[in-house]
């Protein structure tokens, strides 16, 4: 062997003659290549005046006198006033004078390892770590944890953020999260530029949880958004498990071992707001109460009124009132028994029931729920005001009371009535059917005077 393996040195053979031939062609090899700086890896024109020492790693199809016969990645060096050809071997590193960047060669081609960038920015055309990294992934990175701050070396501005730019619309730049490097989430501009959150539990098929429109801002939850919030199907919050309506909003208080409920739904086409048990919110019928349903004609249903829907600007309940309204046929037992079973009336009066009260963050009981005991308030103020100065089933006891007292004997009179609270409406249906069964008493008094009256005119006997 004449030469060393690794730089083509020439050794100097027993009896050399002119040993410094030799030597100084190692030292010229070795002046070129130790610390290698090349001027340019993209110049293919052989410079006209080189200075002694230059050098270029040679681009693909080199040109020149000398440049010509050289080969695409190998070395060319200007010394003691002539072009040299060195072979380049895998793993040699130069610096790129007019790049400032360092490139290494791996057998075939020379490739940047990292320089100033020109720019004083370090570039790298792959970088691994813990990690070997790819054409695809240029970053690799195998750690437990990955930590990004704002820069308070320099320092920079103390803000932080990371960056994905795609090329159009029709990309992705997105974060996707793997399992197994299977994909099972993923956010970001997925195949346009609205912000999606979507998920797979195979990698492989994809379900749209979210979309944010980048004109409106609008959010759309398993839907395109055509509103502010848009959701295809119920929302559900709380700890609510078992809701069966086609779409819209429930809650549930978990602290409630029977938890009261809200409930805004569309079914078909209606609009019902609810509360209750769980059943009530579920199953809608006529039966589970439903609250307050308003048809797509208009018509508003309260509770579970036989008979449904009436049509468009009609309100449909089965009771609407404020603190009880109550039968008042005792008016009735007045005019043809003569007295007022006050016991039996109040029988049929339902006690109040105080629902318990909790605290809203803890669930704890602040008032238990209890029973008060009611009397038939409405049939006792009728009892006291029989066989007074007003007796409101004689006919002219009635009229001497409203020309009088300027209002009917069921019904507030001016001075007591308040025109801010009013009366509630269990109270104004209690007075007003009060008030046409005292009419209907002295109708039939009117009726027997004219009778009475007719029967004298025409000379026939008085009926009994």
């Amino acid at each position: 062997m004449d030469q060393s393996p690794r730089l083509s040195l020439s050794y100097i053979a027993p009896n050399q003659s002119q040993k410094h031939v030799p030597v100084n062609d190692a030292l010229r090899r070795l002046d070129a290549l130790a610390q290698l700086t090349v001027a340019s890896r993209t110049i293919s024109a052989q410079p006209a005046t080189p200075a002694e020492g230059d050098a270029y790693l040679l681009p693909a199809a080199p040109s020149g006198a000398d440049w010509q016969t050289f080969s695409e990645g190998n070395i060319a060096v200007y010394q003691d006033g002539a072009w040299s050809e060195i072979i380049a071997r895998e793993g040699w590193r130069a610096w790129v004078s007019d790049e400032d960047v360092l490139v290494a060669f791996d057998g075939a081609a020379w490739g940047v390892v990292s320089g100033g960038g020109g720019g004083g920015g370090e570039t790298a055309e792959k970088f691994g770590v813990n990690s070997t990294a790819d054409a695809s992934n240029r970053l690799s990175v195998k750690s437990d944890a990955v930590l990004f701050s704002h820069d308070d070396v320099t320092p920079g501005s103390g803000d932080a953020q990371v960056k994905i730019n795609k090329q159009g619309a029709g990309g992705t730049a997105s974060h996707l999260f793997q399992t197994g490097f299977s994909g099972r989430a993923e956010l970001g501009l997925t195949g346009d530029d609205d912000f999606h959150v979507k998920v797979s539990a195979n990698g492989a098929a994809w379900n749209e949880a979210m979309i944010i429109d980048k004109d409106t801002g609008n959010v759309g939850v398993q839907i395109s958004p055509e509103a502010k919030f848009h959701v295809d199907g119920g929302i559900m919050a709380g700890d609510q498990t078992n809701a069966t309506v086609d779409s819209g909003f429930l809650i549930k208080r978990p602290s409630d071992a029977n938890p009261r409920t809200f409930a805004i739904v569309e079914n078909d086409d209606e609009l019902r707001i609810g509360g209750g048990a769980w059943a009530a919110i579920n199953l809608w019928t006529t039966t589970a109460q439903p609250g307050v349903v308003i048809h797509s004609n208009g018509g508003v249903v309260v509770g579970s009124p036989a008979g449904g829907n009436k049509g468009g600007g009609t309100m449909n309940a089965q009771a609407v009132y404020d603190d009880n309204s109550l039968l008042s046929c005792y008016v009735f037992d007045q005019a043809l028994d003569g007295s007022v079973d006050a016991a039996k009336w109040d029988r049929k009066v339902p006690d109040r029931r105080v629902r318990a009260v909790r605290d809203d963050l803890s669930g704890e009981i602040i008032q238990p729920k209890k029973m008060i005991t009611r009397a038939h308030e409405p049939m006792r103020r009728f009892a006291a005001r029989i066989g007074g100065d007003h007796d409101p089933l004689t006919l002219d006891g009635y009229a001497r009371h409203w020309k009088e007292k300027r209002h009917l004997t069921a019904m507030p009179n001016e001075a007591a009535f308040d025109p801010e609270k009013g009366l509630a409406a269990g109270e104004w249906i209690q007075r007003l059917v009060e008030t046409v069964e005292i009419q209907a008493v002295l109708i039939e008094a009117l009726n027997a005077r004219v009778k009475a009256l007719e029967a004298a005119r025409d000379g026939r006997p008085r009926a009994t």
